[in-house]
């Protein structure tokens, strides 16, 4: 199973070489392969295809830096040219990695039917996730309604930063690594932050009293949320279950039953994250 990893640092405006290496973090990071990921990162599915100049001011690289990152891509098979001006997509090489990935955590694969009952049970999606950088990436999503985000799947992100389960995901980490993260994504979040921070630790306050934490219309204004942290006995496995839903339908009431079951699902879960390890 994945273990959970210290977060990624965020790239400077200031372009450096491909070659460099960090030694003021870690004399064993490699920046060109930190910053040949931070190019794959660029491609969501709400970014299918993306130019050389579209990367640069995604990621704060300089452009010729990019390039010769993506002509290496390129070559490896990661990235293809597409025939609209010379822009670019993941390629195939960059699909069995997510299909490698997916089948080396069961867990996904474990959870799928419980997860399937309950969203059919509520009409909602129920989505298992790890972090990614300042994202949450859904591992498992399972709809019990056909109007419920259909764009969201297996392998979509979501922001660790307004999602339910990115807040569930901080919710379940220590205190001091917790305020670490803070400080990463205020440097992300910028404005948006003195919004987001509020709201964020009312949820963590929630779930201290509670054991789950609830998100109303952040990530999408029509939709509330539920969710909680999974975790191994070790806490090195930290994952999270949500559930959302239309909020005429996911109102106060709906919320604190969905929660309970997550809670007990995260138990199950958690039992079988041990298990595997």
């Amino acid at each position: 199973m994945t273990e959970r990893k210290p977060a990624k640092k965020t790239t400077t405006a200031k372009a450096k070489s491909e070659d460099e290496i960090a030694p003021e973090k870690d004399r064993q990071f490699v920046t060109a392969l930190a910053r040949g990921l931070d190019v794959l990162r660029c491609f969501t599915r709400a970014t299918p295809a993306l130019g050389t100049a579209d990367i640069a001011r995604m990621t704060g690289l300089a452009q010729p830096t990019v390039w010769r990152l993506c002509y290496t891509l390129i070559q490896e098979g990661y990235l293809v040219q597409t025939d609209r001006g010379g822009r670019l997509r993941p390629g195939i090489s960059v699909l069995g990695l997510g299909q490698a990935a997916i089948a080396s955590m069961p867990i996904a694969e474990l959870a799928r039917d419980d997860m399937q009952t309950l969203a059919s049970r509520y009409q909602c999606a129920v989505s298992l996730g790890m972090r990614d950088g300042h994202y949450m990436v859904y591992m498992q999503r399972m709809q019990g309604s056909q109007i419920i985000l259909r764009d969201l799947e297996v392998g979509s992100r979501v922001p660790l930063s307004s999602s339910a389960t990115g807040w569930a995901y901080l919710a379940g980490l220590p205190d001091e690594e917790r305020e670490q993260v803070f400080k990463e994504l205020q440097e992300i979040e910028k404005k948006r932050w003195t919004t987001l921070l509020p709201k964020i630790k009312q949820s963590i306050t929630q779930y201290k009293r509670t054991g789950y934490i609830i998100n109303k219309g952040s990530l999408h204004a029509q939709i509330n949320a539920v969710a909680v942290p999974v975790m191994s006995s070790d806490g090195n496995v930290l994952l999270s279950l949500s559930a959302g839903g239309i909020s005429l339908v996911f109102d106060d009431e709906t919320l604190v039953k969905v929660g309970n079951e997550l809670k007990r699902l995260a138990t199950r879960f958690a039992s079988a994250l041990d298990t595997m390890r």
